[in-house]
Protein backbone atom coordinates (compact mmCIF):
# COMPACT_ATOMS: atom_id res chain seq x y z
CA UNK A 1 0.00 0.00 0.00
CA UNK A 2 1.03 3.12 -0.21
CA UNK A 3 1.82 6.35 1.69
CA UNK A 4 -0.62 9.29 2.03
CA UNK A 5 1.97 11.25 1.15
CA UNK A 6 2.57 9.96 -2.20
CA UNK A 7 -0.67 9.61 -3.60
CA UNK A 8 -2.66 12.36 -5.96
CA UNK A 9 -4.37 14.94 -3.90
CA UNK A 10 -1.86 14.96 -1.02
CA UNK A 11 1.52 15.96 -0.73
CA UNK A 12 4.22 18.22 0.43
CA UNK A 13 2.76 21.60 -1.60
CA UNK A 14 -0.71 20.58 -0.31
CA UNK A 15 -4.04 18.94 -1.80
CA UNK A 16 -4.43 18.49 -5.57
CA UNK A 17 -0.44 19.19 -6.22
CA UNK A 18 0.14 17.17 -8.32
CA UNK A 19 -2.95 17.88 -10.37
CA UNK A 20 -2.04 21.70 -10.78
CA UNK A 21 1.39 21.21 -11.85
CA UNK A 22 0.20 18.54 -14.46
CA UNK A 23 -2.00 21.47 -15.88
CA UNK A 24 0.89 23.75 -16.17
CA UNK A 25 2.67 21.44 -18.61
CA UNK A 26 0.14 20.97 -20.56
CA UNK A 27 -0.46 24.17 -23.01
CA UNK A 28 -3.34 26.16 -23.23
CA UNK A 29 -5.48 25.21 -27.01
CA UNK A 30 -7.42 28.06 -27.12
CA UNK A 31 -4.15 30.53 -26.57
CA UNK A 32 -2.61 28.59 -29.01
CA UNK A 33 -5.47 28.61 -31.28
CA UNK A 34 -5.61 32.16 -30.81
CA UNK A 35 -2.00 33.33 -31.20
CA UNK A 36 -2.43 31.12 -34.79
CA UNK A 37 -5.14 32.77 -36.17
CA UNK A 38 -3.67 36.39 -34.99
CA UNK A 39 -0.51 35.47 -37.34
CA UNK A 40 -2.19 33.59 -39.90
CA UNK A 41 -4.57 37.36 -40.49
CA UNK A 42 -1.54 38.96 -40.22
CA UNK A 43 -0.20 36.60 -43.19
CA UNK A 44 -3.19 37.37 -45.29
CA UNK A 45 -3.47 41.37 -44.71
CA UNK A 46 0.62 41.33 -45.99
CA UNK A 47 -0.22 38.88 -48.99
CA UNK A 48 -3.31 41.06 -50.23
CA UNK A 49 -1.74 44.83 -49.64
CA UNK A 50 1.00 43.47 -51.96
CA UNK A 51 -0.54 41.64 -54.92
CA UNK A 52 -4.07 44.42 -54.78
CA UNK A 53 -0.98 47.31 -54.54
CA UNK A 54 0.31 46.43 -58.03
CA UNK A 55 -1.01 47.66 -60.87
CA UNK A 56 -2.19 44.80 -62.89
CA UNK A 57 -4.87 43.71 -60.03
CA UNK A 58 -5.93 47.28 -59.82
CA UNK A 59 -6.58 47.20 -63.95
CA UNK A 60 -8.16 44.19 -63.27
CA UNK A 61 -10.76 45.16 -60.37
CA UNK A 62 -11.45 48.21 -62.67
CA UNK A 63 -12.74 46.01 -65.60
CA UNK A 64 -14.03 43.81 -63.15
CA UNK A 65 -15.86 46.65 -61.87
CA UNK A 66 -17.06 47.99 -65.50
CA UNK A 67 -18.63 44.36 -66.19
CA UNK A 68 -20.22 44.13 -63.51
CA UNK A 69 -22.00 47.71 -63.54
CA UNK A 70 -22.75 46.83 -67.51
CA UNK A 71 -24.77 43.67 -66.45
CA UNK A 72 -26.55 45.81 -63.80
CA UNK A 73 -27.52 48.30 -66.79
CA UNK A 74 -28.38 45.13 -68.84
CA UNK A 75 -30.81 43.31 -66.46
CA UNK A 76 -32.16 46.71 -65.46
CA UNK A 77 -33.03 47.38 -69.37
CA UNK A 78 -34.49 43.89 -69.31
CA UNK A 79 -36.35 44.22 -66.14
CA UNK A 80 -37.90 46.96 -67.36
CA UNK A 81 -39.04 45.85 -70.87
CA UNK A 82 -40.66 43.12 -69.15
CA UNK A 83 -42.53 44.77 -66.93
CA UNK A 84 -43.77 46.68 -69.72
CA UNK A 85 -44.72 44.04 -71.65
CA UNK A 86 -47.06 42.46 -68.54
CA UNK A 87 -48.51 45.88 -68.07
CA UNK A 88 -46.91 46.16 -64.42
CA UNK A 89 -45.08 49.85 -63.26
CA UNK A 90 -41.33 49.72 -63.15
CA UNK A 91 -39.25 50.88 -59.58
CA UNK A 92 -39.14 53.93 -61.50
CA UNK A 93 -42.50 54.52 -62.39
CA UNK A 94 -43.55 54.21 -58.82
CA UNK A 95 -40.83 56.30 -57.22
CA UNK A 96 -42.31 58.84 -60.05
CA UNK A 97 -45.61 58.24 -58.50
CA UNK A 98 -44.35 58.34 -54.74
CA UNK A 99 -42.83 62.02 -55.90
CA UNK A 100 -45.86 62.74 -57.15
CA UNK A 101 -47.91 62.02 -54.65
CA UNK A 102 -45.82 63.67 -52.32
CA UNK A 103 -45.68 66.80 -54.12
CA UNK A 104 -49.85 66.65 -53.93
CA UNK A 105 -50.08 65.96 -49.98
CA UNK A 106 -47.17 69.08 -49.70
CA UNK A 107 -50.09 71.09 -51.38
CA UNK A 108 -53.10 70.02 -49.74
CA UNK A 109 -51.20 71.08 -46.38
CA UNK A 110 -50.89 74.54 -47.33
CA UNK A 111 -54.08 75.08 -48.48
CA UNK A 112 -55.62 73.37 -45.18
CA UNK A 113 -53.27 75.99 -43.60
CA UNK A 114 -54.21 78.63 -45.70
CA UNK A 115 -58.16 77.57 -45.09
CA UNK A 116 -57.32 77.56 -41.73
CA UNK A 117 -55.97 81.02 -40.88
CA UNK A 118 -58.80 82.21 -43.12
CA UNK A 119 -61.18 80.96 -40.97
CA UNK A 120 -59.89 82.12 -38.10
CA UNK A 121 -59.37 85.41 -39.18
CA UNK A 122 -63.50 84.89 -40.04
CA UNK A 123 -64.17 83.90 -36.77
CA UNK A 124 -62.38 86.79 -34.74
CA UNK A 125 -64.36 89.25 -36.97
CA UNK A 126 -67.15 87.59 -36.23
CA UNK A 127 -66.88 87.74 -32.65
CA UNK A 128 -65.37 91.27 -32.71
CA UNK A 129 -68.57 93.01 -34.71
CA UNK A 130 -71.81 92.23 -32.64
CA UNK A 131 -74.49 90.75 -33.97
CA UNK A 132 -77.21 93.49 -35.78
CA UNK A 133 -80.89 92.68 -34.18
CA UNK A 134 -83.12 92.25 -37.27
CA UNK A 135 -85.36 95.33 -39.03
CA UNK A 136 -88.91 94.93 -38.10
CA UNK A 137 -90.34 95.14 -40.99
CA UNK A 138 -93.32 92.88 -41.16
CA UNK A 139 -96.83 94.21 -41.54
CA UNK A 140 -99.62 92.66 -40.52
CA UNK A 141 -101.94 91.36 -44.06
CA UNK A 142 -104.02 93.08 -45.74
CA UNK A 143 -106.90 91.47 -47.16
CA UNK A 144 -109.40 92.09 -50.47
CA UNK A 145 -111.93 93.89 -48.63
CA UNK A 146 -109.54 96.34 -46.35
CA UNK A 147 -109.79 94.41 -43.11
CA UNK A 148 -107.40 92.61 -40.77
CA UNK A 149 -108.85 89.17 -40.70
CA UNK A 150 -109.76 86.75 -43.26
CA UNK A 151 -113.80 87.18 -44.42
CA UNK A 152 -114.29 84.01 -43.58
CA UNK A 153 -113.44 84.26 -39.60
CA UNK A 154 -116.52 84.32 -37.51
CA UNK A 155 -116.63 86.17 -34.21
CA UNK A 156 -115.97 84.61 -31.27
CA UNK A 157 -118.86 84.25 -28.95
CA UNK A 158 -118.60 86.38 -25.23
CA UNK A 159 -118.45 82.45 -23.31
CA UNK A 160 -115.80 81.32 -25.14
CA UNK A 161 -113.18 84.53 -24.66
CA UNK A 162 -111.86 85.02 -21.25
Amino acid sequence: MSSPTSAVGWGKKGRFAVADEAERQTPDIVQLWRDWLTQSERQVNTFFNEALGQEPSARGMAGFMEAYAALQRLMADAMQRYLALVNMPSRTDVLGLGETLRSIEDRLARIEETLQIAAEAVDAHERSAAAPEPARTRQPPIFPNGEEAPPSAAPIPEELRR
